[in-house]
């Protein structure tokens, strides 16, 4: 997998919708779409689903997490069905704990409402981008998306945008303020990127390709640093 050091970076999440002529509707698109989607939905959803996802999220409930063995059944379930299970969608209420159990379950990302204020300093996060280090291994994305500015702003905005530095990272996720699937979101997000796709300037990846990407990015930015993170 290669990528381009200056352009920007995008990932499109969305929950797995439920009515059947929704699904049948977007993954008939995705056969022919030129970038990944990164689909989430609970243990049940995704063993239901009438088509096969290249990219699994499992999302979790707060009964999930609440206790450590709870969560370490959930996943040993979720990995008998989905053995390539790197990411998990945290609850929009609360924040995930035992780091150390999902790094030892293979879990590299977590998708969360509100990333954790502290990074590690062996794993520095591009700056700007919404996403920690929370442990070794393991990276924290938040899926919130600041709102637009008012419209007093919107010059202010625009003028900021341009002069900002290539190579950022935006997180497009199509779920409505249920956490269920929102068509008109999820069109809107790959319609745009669909357009910036076309004119080669942005590289889109899925959730789980975000670790391999940042240790690539920081590898060329700084080779001098190896020792350090040693």
């Amino acid at each position: 997998m290669q990528y381009q050091s200056l352009s920007d970076t995008h990932i499109v999440c969305a929950p797995v919708p439920i009515d059947n002529r929704q699904i049948e509707t977007v993954f008939d698109a995705q056969k022919t779409r030129e970038f990944p989607i990164s689909w989430y939905g609970t243990l049940n959803t995704l063993e239901n689903m009438p088509h096969a996802i290249k990219t699994v999220c499992l999302e979790m409930h707060l009964k999930d997490i609440a206790s450590k063995h709870r969560f370490r059944m959930q996943l040993h379930s979720a990995r008998r069905s989905f053995p390539n299970l790197k990411t998990i969608v945290a609850p929009k209420a609360g924040q995930v704990h035992y780091h150390d159990l999902l790094v030892e379950e293979g879990i590299s990302v977590i998708l969360t409402q509100s990333y954790s204020t502290t990074s590690s300093p062996r794993r520095p996060t591009p700056i700007g981008w919404p996403c920690r280090n929370v442990q070794w291994g393991l990276w924290e994305v938040s899926r919130n998306t600041p709102k637009q500015k008012k419209r007093i702003h919107n010059f202010f905005s625009s003028t900021a945008r341009r002069r900002e530095r290539p190579g950022t990272l935006r997180i497009w996720d199509a779920a409505s303020l249920e956490g269920t699937y929102d068509h008109k979101k999820f069109s809107r997000a790959t319609r745009r990127i669909h357009k910036l796709v076309s004119k080669k300037s942005v590289t889109v990846i899925s959730l789980d390709q975000l670790p391999e990407l940042i240790s690539s990015k920081n590898s060329r930015e700084a080779p001098t640093s190896i020792l350090k993170a040693a």
